[in-house]
Formats: C-alpha cells, structure tokens, sequence
C-alpha cells in the first residue's frame, strides 16, 4: 500500500497489568469507542478505558480515538492510553482538527511492533488503514486496523483495495479489525473479503443497547487460526459506545499452515 501518514507521539507505559499472553494463542479485539461518548451523551474516557481492560486481551484494534479537549473533559493523550491499559499504543491520526487535536485509529499492544505503515484510503472523507508487524513468541502477527466509509461505493472499493493490497507475512498470520460498516448480512464487502480469509461470522454490535447489525468484524488468516469470536456485551460496553466490542481467540499457526495459508492467499487473490 502506499501514501504513509506521520505517526502520532507517543510515551512508554507506565502500568503493566498481570495479564499475560497464552504462549501458543493471542487474545484480540475490536472496538469503535465513538469518541468516548457513551448512549448517555457523556464523555468519559475512564468508562471506556474500563470497557477495554474488561476485554482482557493482547491486542486491540481501536477507531474513532478523539485526542481533542471537549468542554468539560479533558484531552486524551497516548501517555493516557498506555496508562490506562498497560499497552503500548500504535496511532494512526486520520483527521486533524484545526483547534488541535486529532481522531483516528489506535492498535494497543503487548507485544513489540516491527513495521508500522500508515496509509489514506479515503475519498470524500478522511478514511485509514494502519498496519502493524508484531512479533508474537516468534510469529509475525500482522494487525490492520481500519474504519471504512459510509457511502456505498467508496467502502466497497476500500474494502477491494484492502482484499488486493494487504497480504500476510511469509512466516506469520494477517488480521484485518475495524468497524467496516457493512450493514446488510449478505453485503458486497463481505463477498470481497471472504474470497481471501474465507467465511468469518459476524455477529450484531450495533447499536449497542440492542444490536441487529455486525459492523465490527475481525477476518484472519490461516482462517483455522480462529478458535473462538464472540461479542462482549458487559453492562458497561452496553453503555460507554454506540458499538459493542468483538474479541477472538487466535492459536498461533503451525509451519505448515502457514505454507498451505501462503499459497492458499496467492490463489485467491491472482488475476482471473
């Protein structure tokens, strides 16, 4: 992919919880935080930060981050991020504000990132992928993080474009999470990217009081690395976001899925 963004700063953590990673699986998840703004209008980003912490997991692919300063609360910074969840945090600033500040995409991680790309697939409105290499006991994990359009037209490209231009690493797996705002059960993105990962379910996350549609979606492959997804729907998740969080279960690859998802990936994605 090409037209890399400047990463955002960020600081070290400061806190690290007792969570620890299962040394032949990796707990991931998905989570639009709606700019901290919960179905009671409020913004608290200790609620949110609290829904995260609940999830209990490795990694987490987070959109709609708002580092801006709102009246009566204040602004979040990346420091705050790895405070509060004990992670270190990846951002991806997608849309500036003029009175400072930014919103965007964020991986939090407990595991160390090598290649971090930031890349522009919006149109109309200001849309990113980031990509993140972690390296998991040995394993490259490469994360995607993405929040496609609204429109139609231009979320099917993106999603074309992303099915076209992301590929796993030689000696590791591929996960795609985000919000891809697919709202129809049988839609075009999920025709596009299920000829990649093969099918993935999708379960509703929104809204979130009483979810009927699944636009959070995790997509992985090798697609046998996926052993469990479910849809975390805490009393506090049903509050702190419009979108309920998904979180899987990965088991690390053998050598030979990871060959056979090679060549498998190739397959599907080579010119008819």
């Amino acid at each position: 992919m090409s037209g890399s963004e400047d990463a955002a700063g960020r600081s070290a953590p400061t806190v690290a919880p007792a969570l620890l990673p299962a040394p032949t699986g990796l707990r991931l998840a998905t989570y639009n935080i709606h700019k901290f703004i919960g179905l009671d209008g409020r913004r608290d980003p200790a609620r949110t930060f609290s829904v995260i912490n609940e999830l209990g997991a490795d990694v987490v692919a987070v959109q709609e981050f708002d580092s801006r300063k709102h009246r009566g609360s204040a602004a979040v910074t990346v420091a705050d991020l790895e405070s509060e969840t004990g992670m270190t945090a990846l951002v991806h600033a997608t849309r500036e504000s003029k009175r400072g500040g930014y919103r965007g995409n964020v991986i939090l991680t407990r595991f160390p990132a090598g290649d971090v790309q930031r890349h522009s697939i919006g149109e109309v409105e200001p849309r990113g992928v980031m990509v993140a290499d972690l390296d998991v006991g040995g394993i490259t994990v490469r994360v995607a993080v993405t929040h496609l359009a609204l429109w139609p037209a231009a979320r099917l490209r993106q999603a074309a474009r992303l099915a076209s231009e992301l590929s796993p690493p030689r000696n590791g797996m591929l996960v795609l999470a985000g919000d891809l705002n697919e709202w129809r059960r049988g839609g075009k993105i999920r025709e596009v990217l299920a000829k990649c990962y093969g099918a993935h379910p999708s379960p509703p996350t929104f809204p979130a009081a009483m979810p009927i549609v699944g636009l959070d979606q995790v997509w992985v492959t090798p697609r046998s690395s996926l052993t469990a997804l479910e849809v975390h729907a805490s009393d506090l998740a049903r509050e702190a976001s419009d979108h309920l969080p998904v979180k899987v279960v990965l088991t690390l690859p053998r050598p030979d899925e990871l060959i056979q998802s090679s060549l498998d990936w190739a397959a599907s994605t080579a010119p008819v």
